[in-house]
């Protein structure tokens, strides 16, 4: 069995992708080819959430390929942590597409996870994305890539 089939992948009825495991969620949204909506609610725990994040990145490299360049929308206001070799996972999977991630954007609700993306950001270069604290301008950015986004989507119910 492959480490990508212990989470479960679902196509939403809005075309999105949601990726669950245990204690992590995702929902992938492609607003347009290379740029891609990311919600995350909870974080990795165990291996079954780690094939969760495995997945994740799975389906960002098939956008990237795709689009042949990549910006991140991520809203981590639900995640509490990112644990340090999700930290290194991400920054490994960063460095060895560096030259096709345009700047991207991060909105967290916590300083726990200002920091993780601090961390990140030395661990694969500066200016690779910006942290935001607050919806809106977080919100505005996304409308000017999908303008018929209104809201920052939440995930469905389990």
């Amino acid at each position: 069995m492959s480490v990508e089939s212990r989470c479960e992948r679902r196509i939403q009825a809005d075309g999105s992708v949601l990726l669950s495991g245990p204690n992590l969620r995702v929902r992938l949204a492609v607003l347009k080819p290379g740029f891609v909506l990311a919600s995350a609610q909870g974080e990795v725990a165990d291996a079954a959430d780690g094939s969760v994040e495995t997945a994740v990145l799975a389906e960002l490299e098939r956008e990237l390929e795709r689009a042949g360049t990549l910006t991140l929308f991520a809203d981590l206001r639900q995640s509490p942590r990112v644990p340090a070799p999700s930290r290194e996972k991400l920054a490994e999977w960063l460095r060895r597409h560096r030259a096709r991630i345009l700047p991207s954007h991060v909105l967290v609700q916590s300083q726990l996870m200002e920091m993780a993306m601090s961390i990140l950001s030395m661990l694969v270069g500066h200016g690779l994305f910006e942290v935001y604290t607050q919806p809106s301008p977080f919100l505005t950015l996304i409308k000017k890539v999908a303008p018929k986004v209104t809201e920052l989507p939440s995930l469905p119910e389990r």
